[in-house]
């Protein structure tokens, strides 16, 4: 079971990120039709429908990466690592998910001072470096927005993993922790 949740963490932020932008975008562009007012019930119920909607794609990934699994005793080949990351590269890239949290509820929810929001912003640039790359096309096109920020939870788990692969003095195909 562990395994399984560990192989849900990734895909579930691979739809929540895109879907909260979607909130954000649609909830407060007046330009959207049709406009509605955001209202706190509003928001909160749309969250819990991209998480609950994020959740059941977690779960459906990580369904077909069961099937696919290979048995425990073989190593993890690299690619899969990134979307079943060890405990320490969760750890990175929780880290990162939770600074990306407290700038989007300081930036998008105005909770908080705008000066932390402007020093997290200036350290998610790093962290945002796909969407940076997309931006040309983001301007124009959202798919471009949404693929840079599944792109972004992929970086982030990258670099997560890298992380744990320096921490742990692993090069090349590495044990699963």
């Amino acid at each position: 079971m562990r395994q399984f949740v560990r192989a849900m963490v990734i895909p579930f932020f691979m739809a929540l990120f895109p879907a909260v932008w979607y909130i954000n975008r649609n909830l407060t562009t007046a330009r959207l039709p049709p406009h509605t007012e955001p209202t706190t019930t509003l928001v909160v119920a749309a969250i819990g429908i991209a998480v609950f909607g994020s959740l059941v794609f977690a779960v459906i990934v990580a369904q077909f990466r069961r099937r696919d699994s290979k048995t425990p005793s073989q190593p993890v080949p690299y690619p899969q690592r990134i979307f079943q990351p060890d405990t320490t590269a969760l750890v990175i890239f929780g880290c990162f998910v939770a600074t990306a949290f407290v700038w989007a509820l300081i930036e998008m929810a105005g909770f908080g001072p705008a000066w932390l929001g402007r020093l997290l912003e200036f350290l998610l640039i790093p962290v945002a470096l796909p969407l940076l790359v997309l931006a040309p096309l983001a301007i124009r096109f959202h798919w471009a927005v949404v693929l840079g920020l599944v792109l972004c939870v992929l970086w982030m788990s990258l670099l997560g993993t890298l992380f744990s692969d320096v921490v742990h003095q692993r090069s090349g195909p590495a044990m699963n922790t």
